[in-house]
């Protein structure tokens, strides 16, 4: 039975889910930038934020709430970022657990809305999120961006 729990609860998994993310999103020069997200993610009072998906005692998945994960579109905010679920895990319902989550907890915060980006089509939207523009990535490349109202 999967669970879910904020980091702060298990700090002892940061250095796991900062690999994590730097495998799929970074290199290994920047462990320390997911590491350091992760670690400001334990004070609850504010973002970042960051929920872990947990079998037993083992994580199975990670996202966040962020403050500012497009750089180019600091008009939005904030943002679903870093979902991610380990591939054995993939095709069980684990990424939507921790977007209903991750969304009913900004609703909770005050939040009206939640912006993601992506370079991935037909996946959000299987959970309410709308495509509302393209933007720009610090590569250089446009990735769609996807809101969810917060109702």
């Amino acid at each position: 039975m999967i669970k879910l729990a904020h980091i702060a609860e298990h700090t002892e998994h940061i250095d796991l889910i900062a690999d994590w993310m730097c495998n799929e999103w970074g290199t290994e020069n920047n462990n320390a930038f997911f590491k350091s997200i992760l670690t400001h993610s334990t004070d609850k009072t504010n973002l970042p934020q960051t929920i872990i998906a947990l079998d037993g005692d083992r994580p199975v998945g990670v996202i966040g709430l962020w403050r500012c994960d497009m750089v180019s579109r600091q008009d939005l905010f904030p943002w679903l970022s870093g979902l991610y679920v380990v591939p054995e895990y993939r095709g069980q319902g684990v990424g939507a657990l921790l977007q209903t989550h991750l969304a009913d907890y900004a609703k909770s915060l005050g939040y009206k809305e939640l912006y993601l980006y992506t370079d991935i089509e037909n996946y959000y939207e299987k959970n309410g999120w709308e495509h509302i523009d393209n933007g720009i990535t610090y590569s250089g490349e446009y990735d769609r961006i996807y809101k969810l109202t917060l109702g």
